[in-house]
């Protein structure tokens, strides 16, 4: 375990960039109950772990945690292998299976009233992210061009102190994204900036900075409902139809505490039921 914090941390054998206290404290926390489980049967050595014994403990986990353990584990052997401990990573080959579903969109009357107010590509995307994927605007502005990976329909969201989140993209959103990838190639083919939305300015900008947050507020208004606002709208909307806050969380990468308010704020009823904080 201190081999692997040392990794996290940046201080192991081979350099590389260290982690956040918070994220290495996530990892250990995720992570140290398994290894005391199998302590306590008996694999006392890494080495002993095979593929069967981290299905084993995956197996009866769900959700968040259970790709906080499976990521975890992968880590945690990995930095084994990279200092020499064990010489085999039996969570390599590992996967879990996704059962994610594509989160429906507000009514189609309302998102086709906001998105015909606008005209440009890259607007017309920004606004359905938070309208369908109830993004924050300084998520928007940090999106990445590597962050979209077009084959599997799915754009990761990177969170300071964090795991990362991963959305699905519905095939509405991926043709506006398709218009915007067009228009920006078009504009700008020689751009080296590696934010996903550019202006004209920050396009040819070779120190590559994101958009500014007042574009997005700019946007936003013009559409005539803040980011924020929409963002709520989208959550809230989704809690009536499931009322199930670990939808919530899996859809839109919220805590546990806050999907479980808002679950309760769209079920007043529910506020004394098994689910009340």
């Amino acid at each position: 375990m201190h081999t692997f914090i040392d990794v996290l941390l940046g201080q192991g054998s081979t350099s590389s960039r260290a982690r956040s206290p918070k994220t290495v404290e996530n990892y250990v926390g995720a992570i140290l109950g398994t290894l005391e489980a199998w302590i306590t049967d008996g694999l006392t050595d890494p080495r002993e772990i095979t593929r069967k014994h981290i299905e084993d403990v995956l197996d009866p986990l769900r959700g968040d945690q259970a790709r906080r353990l499976h990521t975890a584990l992968r880590s945690f052997f990995r930095a084994l292998k990279r200092e020499r401990l064990v010489f085999r990573d039996p969570a390599r080959s590992i996967s879990l299976a996704s059962n994610r579903s594509v989160p429906t969109a507000l009514p189609s009357d309302r998102i086709a009233g906001l998105l015909d107010r606008l005209d440009d590509p890259r607007d017309r995307l920004m606004v359905a992210l938070v309208a369908i994927y109830a993004l924050l605007p300084g998520q928007l502005t940090h999106l990445r061009r590597t962050d979209l990976d077009r084959s599997k329909g799915q754009l990761r969201l990177r969170r300071a102190g964090r795991m990362d989140h991963v959305i699905y993209l519905d095939a509405f959103t991926l043709r506006l994204t398709t218009a915007w990838e067009l228009q920006r190639r078009r504009r700008w083919p020689d751009s080296s900036n590696p934010h996903f939305f550019v202006t004209r300015n920050t396009a040819v900008d070779d120190s590559g900075p994101p958009i500014s947050a007042g574009v997005v507020q700019l946007l936003f208004q013009r559409v005539g409902l803040p980011a924020g606002r929409l963002r709520v709208d989208r959550i809230v909307d989704e809690a009536r139809h499931s009322s199930d806050p670990v939808r919530l969380m899996e859809l839109f990468g919220l805590s546990n505490h806050s999907a479980t308010g808002y679950v309760l704020s769209a079920h007043p009823d529910r506020r004394n039921g098994p689910i009340a904080p």
